[in-house]
């Protein structure tokens, strides 16, 4: 028979275990969804193409920037060019092959633009441009004699020609682009699944006016909606710089609430941000695992940088349709088997009797240790 404190022992020890197992399972019915995203990013594979900023050593080639006298910062290894309307010039940037063997390199101009991620953009293949953007850079200079591509002997080094043409008409603040070189190679994926791309960039920025070109951009927010960015559900509030400036180390932060109400839905902040003159750019604010409902929502931004600051708030509505879409669409989601409903209630029945039965054993304990108490 046992003695009449051992039904409070096991009592306070069968509770203190079902604090515990409740405590777990709350925590990770929190972070299931995390784990899963997890073990999808481990175990999926990935077809992409990514930039590899190895050493030159590694990638093959080396690009230098041949610097002319109009240059405006001559401690820069990039073009920052003062010119003049109607101005032609010739720039040359060297290649050389580092390799054992002939190397192809593809040539090509672009524009500079603004990103989502918070970095200016010079690699961005026909980027769309901004509607305050006048005369780019891909409409400003061209490759001498329309060359796409150079082939280099091993070990030697060639040399590029770029040629710019301004219109008559002058312009204020700085037009920005770059040259890409790209190391033209067989589509080879490496171990982890991605294509590499061995490229160099040389940043080309012109002004007339010489005027600081990082002073003077202006933000201003165009609309909000939900949408889809590589595969997540964000709220992108659409944020336009149309000034010919570059806006550097900017913080940004916006909010996500349902109209009516106080609850915050979604929050996201960044820093160092970085915007290209003319263009605009998506803040992306994530939203998570749950599937988003319809309705009309309220984002609530805020930008500082170059002494300043800019605040906005914008109202959006979102349908059923384009809930639904977005929902079903996006590749963040738990997607449970449908064995695991079953598992999971045979587990909590399991429990829910093992529970029982652990009770109705405690219950005959302390009945019997009244009973021998009263004898």
């Amino acid at each position: 028979m046992p003695p009449p404190n051992f039904s409070i022992d096991c009592l306070s020890r069968v509770l203190s275990f079902r604090r515990l197992f409740v405590k777990l399972c709350n925590y990770l019915s929190k972070r299931l969804p995390y784990l899963m995203l997890i073990l999808l990013w481990l175990f999926i594979p990935v077809e992409s193409q990514a930039e590899d900023k190895s050493a030159p050593a590694q990638m093959g080639f080396a690009v230098e920037s041949v610097i002319p006298e109009n240059q405006v910062d001559t401690t820069k290894s990039y073009f920052y060019l003062s010119m003049s309307p109607n101005d032609r010039q010739t720039i040359q940037v060297k290649i050389k092959n580092l390799q054992k063997e002939p190397v192809t390199i593809k040539i090509a101009v672009h524009d500079a633009v603004s990103s989502s991620v918070g970095a200016i953009d010079y690699a961005k293949n026909k980027p769309k441009l901004d509607p305050s953007l006048t005369d780019p850079i891909t409409s400003l200079v061209h490759i001498k004699d329309d060359r796409s591509e150079v082939t280099i002997e091993p070990e030697e080094e060639t040399t590029v020609s770029f040629e710019i043409a301004l219109p008559e008409r002058a312009f204020s603040g700085v037009k920005l682009g770059s040259l890409r070189f790209v190391r033209k190679d067989k589509e080879q994926k490496n171990q982890t699944g991605l294509i590499p791309q061995y490229a160099r960039v040389v940043a080309l920025m012109l002004t007339q006016d010489e005027e600081q070109f990082n002073h003077g951009a202006d933000l201003k927010l165009k609309k909000a909606d939900l949408q889809l960015s590589n595969g997540r559900k964000v709220v992108a509030a659409r944020i336009q710089n149309d000034q010919p400036k570059v806006l550097q180390e900017l913080t940004i932060q916006g909010s996500v609430q349902k109209k009516g109400e106080e609850n915050v839905l979604a929050k996201h902040k960044m820093e160092d941000f970085s915007v290209a003159p003319n263009s605009n750019f998506d803040f992306e604010i994530p939203l998570g695992l749950e599937k988003f409902q319809p309705g009309t929502y309220v984002f609530h931004g805020k930008a500082q940088g170059d002494d300043r600051t800019w605040k906005w708030t914008k109202e959006f509505t979102i349908g059923q349709e384009q809930a639904d879409r977005i929902n079903d669409e996006t590749v963040y989601r738990v997607l449970l088997p449908s064995w695991v409903p079953w598992v999971v209630g045979g587990l909590l029945l399991i429990f829910i009797c093992l529970f029982a039965a652990l009770f109705s054993r405690l219950r005959k304990w302390q009945a019997a240790s009244k009973k021998n108490e009263g004898t």
